[in-house]
């Protein structure tokens, strides 16, 4: 069965292969884990995966790797293993440290954002340099949120999944009062 990461029309790699393809072949000593490339030049490929580990292989490496060819003594085989993009007999915690590096990974995106700035006006009577909010006059209250923003923006704020909110209230705080 050919390999469809090889693509002799161009004699260039691809991206894309058949999922039947990371399955680990009866003779083969090790499976290859879920991983994204691209080439970084003509002969060097950068190797990524869902946890954040990458590699950078030359392009007889990767296509060799892919292709369950790459011996266990390359030197790239246990930067491979120790980066997770393949498991062998020897990764006892391979895919459990993977799928824990890629929780934790994610761990900030499920109680989503605890910090929530709302700026209540674009006056203001001071001229901070690290501040959006301009100096306008008092009378310029057409820059100033409106009491109807200003409830559902705090609805949007307590739909938050985060067990703990901050908001933060930049401009001049007058119109809250």
């Amino acid at each position: 069965m050919p390999w469809h990461f090889l693509n002799p029309a161009f004699n260039q790699l691809t991206k894309f292969a058949l999922p039947a393809e990371f399955r680990e072949p009866i003779e083969a000593k090790y499976q290859l884990a879920f991983f994204r490339f691209s080439p970084l030049d003509g002969e060097r490929y950068v190797l990524s995966n869902q946890a954040g580990e990458y590699l950078v292989l030359p392009r007889a490496v990767l296509a060799s790797f892919v292709r369950h060819e790459l011996s266990s003594t390359d030197p790239y085989y246990s930067r491979l293993r120790h980066r997770h993009f393949l498991f062998d007999a020897s990764s006892n915690l391979g895919r459990a440290l993977l799928a824990n590096k890629v929780r934790t990974k994610a761990k900030r995106l499920e109680n989503f954002t605890s910090l929530h700035i709302m700026v209540v006006s674009l006056r203001c009577e001071h001229s901070c340099p690290y501040c959006q909010v301009s100096r306008q006059s008092e009378d310029r209250s057409a820059f100033d949120m409106t009491e109807e923003t200003a409830e559902k923006a705090l609805a949007l704020v307590f739909r938050s999944p985060s067990p703990s909110i901050k908001i933060e209230f930049q401009g001049d705080l007058a119109p809250l009062i």
